[in-house]
């Protein structure tokens, strides 16, 4: 991880990397140039000439200069000013927690602290941040890891890395909707739809939502506010949280989720999603496992202005139209419905149907065996959405959804045996929404 002032922060990379020649953001001075005062070593502006023997150099941060009466030269700043987290913080932007904070403080979450200290509610969070990248490290560990070289800068207003103590203390009072608002600014799409890379279907892009469980520190507390699943009897060997995302299958962006109680339904908290957040389905084709299909929840993303394509359970049934065709198209769909929880045939709603085999092993493993699915959409245009695209498209569920609950499953599945830095039901869900 890197740190730096935002004024040096394109002063030190480059777009490209040049195949020859210095580096973007190196800086060069004259060996002969260089002057100590003190253990601080300062250079004349002389370039070197050829043959000269050189310094090269990598800014660390940039600063005003404070001269003492021994010439010795600190910087005039605030180490937790300059704390970043790197890549991390390109994408989501600077400025962007000292925002979230701000808002906090201005709405009472948080209490103003007036004195500069070794610590900030900023770099409180880019450390706790850095603490579900690095969960078997302690706080000293993890904030020396965060600060990087930041330490070995001559400050004006000494700083070092504090105690446990102080940096629980400052943990403590932030509050979780601070790092939600953190998450919500850091989701998003990462590819835009008009990129050769961007996945669509019917000019939209291609998006993915389905849930997973979380293994949470086995506490009576933890139990009671979320539960556990998989026994009647709440003897599963951890709590668990319920979160269920929306994804894009570009770049397998984060768009937005939702957490929840183990017992809590994924229909249900994505429905709810969707109408907290109605911007992040509009214009997107969502696709989702046989679990999800439900008229409600398939409503709500079309009154959000988005499209559907799921996998239909076994014995859910799809009616025919009536007349000769029987609802049959070109492309191998047919128009059906779903019924509406009112029974009436007014309320029915829309859907087209395509029919995807998949070749699965066999029980003992020797053979093949063909199952059918039945996959439907709200886009009803066959023209627009052939049916095969369809099928193609609820594939990419897989990678979408899956593989990106992988990847985090990756990292949050040891913090199950008490690995997060919290224990508390009330903390824990700080830690969740990074």
């Amino acid at each position: 991880m890197c740190s730096y002032l935002p004024a040096v922060v394109d002063a030190s990379r480059a777009a490209e990397v040049p195949v020859a020649g210095t580096p973007a953001g190196t800086v060069v001075v004259r060996a002969c140039g260089l002057q100590v005062h003190s253990g601080t070593v300062t250079a004349r502006d002389a370039a070197p000439a050829a043959g000269e023997l050189a310094v090269f150099c990598r800014p660390v941060v940039t600063a005003p200069a404070v001269v003492r009466r021994n010439g010795t030269v600190v910087a005039d700043a605030w180490l937790p000013d300059l704390v970043r987290l790197g890549e991390l913080e390109r994408h989501l932007g600077d400025g962007v927690i000292e925002a979230a904070v701000g808002t906090a403080i201005a709405q009472g979450r948080l209490k103003q602290r007036e004195r500069r200290r070794l610590m900030s509610y900023p770099l409180v969070i880019r450390l706790m941040i850095t603490m579900t990248l690095v969960p078997d490290a302690s706080y000293c560990e993890a904030l020396s890891r965060l600060a990087g070289l930041l330490p070995d800068i001559p400050f004006a207003l000494e700083w070092h890395v504090p105690a446990e103590k102080v940096v629980t203390d400052w943990r403590l009072p932030v509050p979780a909707g601070v790092m939600e608002d953190v998450f919500w600014q850091a989701a998003g799409p990462l590819i835009s739809d008009d990129e050769p890379s961007a996945v669509l279907l019917a000019g939209m892009a291609v998006c993915a939502a389905d849930g997973m469980l979380v293994n949470l520190p086995d506490t009576p507390a933890n139990r009671v506010m979320f539960g556990s699943a998989g026994t009647a009897d709440d003897s599963a060997p951890f709590p668990q949280l319920r979160i269920v995302a929306i994804t894009a299958r570009a770049a397998r962006a984060m768009l937005g989720a939702i957490l929840g109680g183990s017992a809590a339904g994924e229909q249900t908290l994505l429905r709810r999603l969707v109408r907290r957040r109605p911007e992040l389905v509009a214009g997107r084709v969502i696709c989702f496992d046989r679990n999800f299909p439900g008229y409600e929840l398939i409503m709500a993303i079309l009154d959000a202005g988005g499209h559907v394509i799921a996998r239909v359970k076994d014995g859910i049934s799809l009616g025919s139209e009536d007349g000769p065709g029987r609802g049959w198209l070109p492309d191998g769909s047919r128009m059906t419905w779903l019924n509406a929880p009112s029974g009436k045939k007014a309320d029915r709603l829309p859907v087209r149907a395509a029919e995807h085999n998949v070749i699965l092993p066999s029980g003992d493993g020797t053979g093949e065996v063909s199952e059918t699915c039945t996959v439907i959409t709200t886009l009803l245009d066959h023209q627009a959405a052939p049916a095969d695209q369809v099928r193609e498209t609820y594939l990419t569920r897989w990678s979408a959804s899956e593989t990106t609950f992988g990847e985090d499953k990756t990292t949050t599945a040891p913090r199950g045996a008490g690995l997060y830095p919290s224990r508390s039901e009330e903390r824990l869900e700080v830690y969740l929404w990074i």
